[in-house]
Formats: structure tokens, sequence, C-alpha cells
């Protein structure tokens, strides 16, 4: 008996192919250990998330015309070629400065209380570090919500 020997990853689906109705996550944090495990959260939610871990990264994400459901932006965020960091904040303004960004649901998260200069830079949401996952999640599903009501 032959049997054909081929990959079986052609069989399963790719989770690097992102459906056109799957919400996609641009997902802003320095800290290795917590993009991947958050990523790991939204793959179970049923979202896909590119990861950033410094606003230079997602400032050319969100330049791009790359399709993105929601921003999730941690301020504190490393220095780039060792000049100053720059925080999420201004990654926060920027998006609103882009025109096709201007409508992209923007979640803010801080260790410090800095919810009132987050929506002032144009977060629809804010929530402080560390975070309750459930609240965190529940925050994502609603600002996607409303997002898809918008457009």
């Amino acid at each position: 008996m032959h049997m054909d020997i081929d990959d079986p990853c052609r069989r399963l689906p790719h989770l690097w192919d992102v459906s056109l109705r799957q919400p996609i996550i641009l997902y802003v944090e320095r800290n290795s250990t917590l993009r991947h495990f958050m990523s790991d959260m939204f793959d179970l939610a049923g979202w896909h998330a590119h990861r950033a871990f410094d606003v230079h990264s997602a400032e050319s994400l969100l330049r791009s015309t790359q399709r993105f459901s929601l921003l999730l932006t941690a301020d504190e965020l490393p220095p780039l070629n060792l000049l100053p960091g720059r925080s999420g904040l201004e990654l926060v303004t920027l998006a609103r400065t882009l025109p096709h960004r201007k409508e992209l649901p923007i979640l803010f998260f801080s260790i410090e209380d800095r919810e009132r200069e987050a929506k002032a830079a144009g977060a629809d949401a804010f929530l402080r570090k560390p975070h309750d996952l459930y609240l965190l999640l529940d925050t994502i599903r609603g600002l996607l919500a409303a997002g898809g009501e918008k457009r």
C-alpha cells in the first residue's frame, strides 16, 4: 500500500490566515512575556493580534493600510536607539491624526492613573495595570462592538 506523505499543516486552517471578519488588534506592549500571553488570550477569544513592542513599530503599522479593529497600547514603551522613549499617549494622538484611523477604537492602559490624559489624547477606554483579565476582554468586546456600529 502506497501512502502519500504530505505536510499535515496543509490540511489545517492556518493561524496566520486572518478572516476578513476576524477582529485584528494592534497590541503595543514592551513586556515580551505579557505580549505573548495576551496574544494567546486574544487567539482564544477569536481575535488576531499584531504585536509591536515600541512606538516606532506601531507607528509603521498604523500608517500602513493594514486593517485593524482596535489599538491596544500600553503607556510605558521602550526608547528607540537610546533616544528617549515615546509614550503610548503619543501613539494614541498619532492614530487620531491619521484619516484612515480616526474611527479606530483605542484602549489605553498604564501602571499610573492616566485616564484623563488618555481620554484627552483620543483613547476610547482606559484600564490601569495590573488589569483584571476578564475586565480587559469585556472592554475589548465592547469597543469592538461599538467600532462595528460606527462603520
